[in-house]
């Protein structure tokens, strides 16, 4: 056996090895722990990790995510918040999300002006639905905004339902925002239904209004109203020998004609296309 080896280690030695090992320690420490524990090819945090091919992360646990990110760090009015996932491209789709299976799109330059994009195959229809993009909120579900707020293309380009058992509204149109604007647009030939709506419908250029005894005409004030505005006019109470002559637009009003006077009160019904 080698005499050192076995030799009693000195007092000295051995404090004088303890205060290397801890120096040691004490330099590990004071390093960051990006490179403490780095390789070349890992993720670093909080900085940015070029690369020339896919990094994927793939779970295969029983509904749990593969992937999250959090930006806990804005305020309560939205001042400053950061985007739980940003995806940015050059050349195609920010985001290309698909479910099932894969899309085929031969032409990918279609996608280079799309920020997100989204496919889904066809479900059973019973309770499984194809659905591209899904968005569900309490007060939005999904918002649209440019030159065309949303577009709708295929068999059927929009659909609208209501969940509500009474009182609910499928598809609101507004076009109050601006000067000219179409708040629904629909699109039809010869041969297809440009609009079909299955339940009630409310125009807000439509109305009704009284007509009193002796009177054989009735002016009523509509704002947006023009000499060129097509109104339609018909009598809503049963006025014997009574009849709407004629209705005359005019800016911001129209006038209902009767052919006669009117011996009690009546009705009239009232709609403006434009």
């Amino acid at each position: 056996m080698d005499s050192d080896l076995a030799a009693p280690r000195s007092r000295r030695a051995l404090l004088a090895a303890a205060a290397a090992a801890g120096g040691a320690l004490v330099a590990s420490a004071a390093l960051p722990l990006t490179a403490a524990a780095h390789d070349a090819d890992d993720v670093a945090l909080g900085v940015d990790n070029p690369t020339t091919t896919p990094t994927s992360i793939t779970n295969s646990s029983v509904s749990s995510s593969a992937f999250a990110g959090h930006a806990t760090g804005g305020a309560a009015e939205l001042t400053g918040a950061g985007r739980g996932l940003e995806g940015t491209s050059t050349a195609g789709a920010g985001i290309f999300a698909w479910s099932i299976s894969e899309p085929v799109i031969p032409d990918q330059n279609v996608l280079s002006h799309t920020g997100i994009y989204g496919f889904s195959p066809a479900g059973n229809g019973v309770d499984t639905f194809g659905t591209g993009v899904w968005g569900d909120s309490e007060d939005t579900g999904v918002y649209g905004s440019g030159t065309w707020g949303v577009s709708g293309y295929g068999s059927i380009g929009v659909v609208g339902q209501t969940s509500e058992p009474t009182g609910g509204i499928g598809v609101v149109g507004d076009g109050s925002g601006s000067t000219g604007g179409i708040g629904v647009l629909a699109f039809g030939d010869s041969a297809s239904t440009a609009l079909r709506v299955e339940g009630k419908v409310h125009f807000s250029r439509s109305g009704r209004v009284a007509m009193l005894s002796g009177k054989a005409s009735k002016a009523v004030t509509l704002a947006g109203a023009t000499t060129g505005s097509k109104i339609f006019a018909v009598l809503a109470t049963s006025e014997t020998g009574r009849y709407v002559r004629a209705v005359v637009p005019a800016a911001g009003k129209f006038t209902i004609y009767l052919n006669t006077t009117l011996t009690s009160s009546a009705v009239v019904s009232w709609f403006v296309l434009d």
